[in-house]
């Protein structure tokens, strides 16, 4: 219990930083193929300005949600004045996620316009200039 109130505490008032992914391990996939994502497990470390080193770890991680936090990755983490703590910022790794989402859905959107004003152009100009034959 003492865990989760530290770690939620950590989410809201802890300070920020970045970290490195270190490790990933898959622990399950979402649908019989994993062709909806997985459910991984990850492990990383934050460098703070003095030096020192703290660790991080967080299990169950969705990758439809987080995104695929492959070792290398830079992390948004959370971690106390005193560094023992640190913890992943999954709220804010969601958040990226799905700002990264909308973003591939918008450009999927302005393709299909394009392609269908360009076939619209293409028939208008056809009608314009038959061909003879």
């Amino acid at each position: 219990m003492f865990d989760k109130l530290l770690h939620h505490k950590l989410l809201h008032e802890g300070l920020e930083g970045e970290g490195v992914v270190t490790e990933q391990k898959v622990e399950g996939s979402k649908g019989q193929t994993g062709a909806m994502g997985f459910y991984i497990g990850v492990e990383g470390r934050l460098r703070f300005p003095d030096g020192t080193e703290g660790r991080f770890h967080s299990k169950g991680l969705d990758t439809s949600k987080v995104g695929d936090l492959m070792p290398g990755v830079i992390v948004p983490v959370r971690y106390d004045a005193d560094h023992k703590h640190v913890v992943l910022d999954i709220p804010k790794l969601e958040a990226v996620q799905q700002a990264k989402k909308q973003a591939r859905a918008d450009l999927a959107e302005r393709r299909k316009h394009q392609a269908i004003a360009a076939a619209d152009a293409k028939l208008a100009k056809e009608r314009k200039h038959p061909h003879q034959g």
